[in-house]
């Protein structure tokens, strides 16, 4: 982990937690794993982020910042591909987070594609935010999306929204499926 103080800037000139010019470094273990279970119109999946907790120390001739902590993500979704006709399929999903101590959120998401070529989709975070999507897959190997999240919290007053751009890489792709086995 890497903290360039240089960036910093606080109301009181001299934080004493980040006090030194530079680069401040520590080297910290992580571990992120997860499991992604699916078929032809289902799946499932869990992940885990930071599963091994640890302290967040910066130290330096100079600096002493102790009390952080990095504490572990659970991630749980799921979702189905509803065939509405020929041409369009309609692919419903949820993802649960949760991070002791705060309070477990969700998403509800949706996509609509066209003939596993264009798609458009939608999602809203529980007492956060909403999020609109499009992409296209260019071939069976290579798909282009773009992404606008915007926030309804008070975090809107310093934050107007996010923009996204999503380039993804089939490999593996040995059927030349247009809509990998996976759905997304």
């Amino acid at each position: 982990m890497t903290l360039n103080t240089n960036l910093l800037s606080f109301e009181v000139p001299l934080d004493p937690a980040v006090a030194g010019n530079g680069y401040l470094n520590r080297w910290s273990p992580d571990i992120n794993a997860g499991l992604w279970l699916y078929s032809a119109n289902y799946f499932a999946g869990v992940s885990g982020q930071q599963i091994v907790p640890s302290k967040l120390r910066w130290t330096t001739d100079t600096v002493k910042l102790v009390g952080g902590k990095l504490l572990p993500h659970i991630f749980f979704t799921a979702g189905n591909k509803l065939f509405i006709n020929d041409d369009l399929t309609l692919l419903p999903s949820i993802l649960i987070k949760y991070i002791n101590p705060a309070p477990t959120s969700w998403d509800v998401n949706a996509k609509l594609q066209y003939r596993d070529f264009l798609w458009a989709g939608g999602s809203y975070r529980h007492n956060d935010g909403f999020a609109a999507m499009l992409g296209i897959n260019v071939s069976n190997t290579f798909n282009v999306g773009y992404s606008y999240d915007i926030t309804t919290t008070r975090l809107n007053t310093v934050s107007h929204g996010t923009h996204e751009i999503l380039v993804g890489f089939l490999l593996g792709n040995r059927y030349g499926d247009w809509c990998p086995r996976n759905l997304w």
